[in-house]
């Protein structure tokens, strides 16, 4: 799969996902509720270049311009730490939305791979 699907598929399935949130806080030495808004927004979404419109149809760039607008409206109001963040209403709005992308794109439980793991 093209890196660019395989980064927004695994993001958006971290980010619709408590559970795996709090399972990469216990084993990572970073900060994740920084690292869930900046891997979106710094380091996975690109819809302005062409290599990462590549792999997605219309549809799924609609979707995932949609889930943008969305997290960008509530970003503002998030908190520092993981554990703020699961409380956060803001942040739960965020998950329902990713969780929403994953539902319309049919994305529930795809494994996201790059073409040669």
């Amino acid at each position: 799969m093209h890196p660019a699907k395989v980064n927004t598929i695994n993001t958006i399935q971290l980010i619709s996902d408590t559970a795996a949130q709090l399972e990469y806080q216990s084993k990572a030495q970073i900060n994740v509720a920084n690292e869930l808004v900046n891997q979106w927004f710094d380091d996975f979404y690109h819809p302005d270049s062409d290599w990462y419109r590549t792999p997605f149809t219309e549809q799924e760039l609609s979707v995932l311009s949609e889930f943008n607008e969305f997290y960008d409206e509530r970003v503002q109001y998030l908190p520092n730490t993981l554990a703020e963040m699961l409380k956060n209403y803001a942040w739960k709005e965020v998950v329902g939305k990713a969780q929403w992308v994953l539902n319309m794109l049919n994305w529930q439980g795809v494994v996201a791979t790059y073409e040669n793991s």
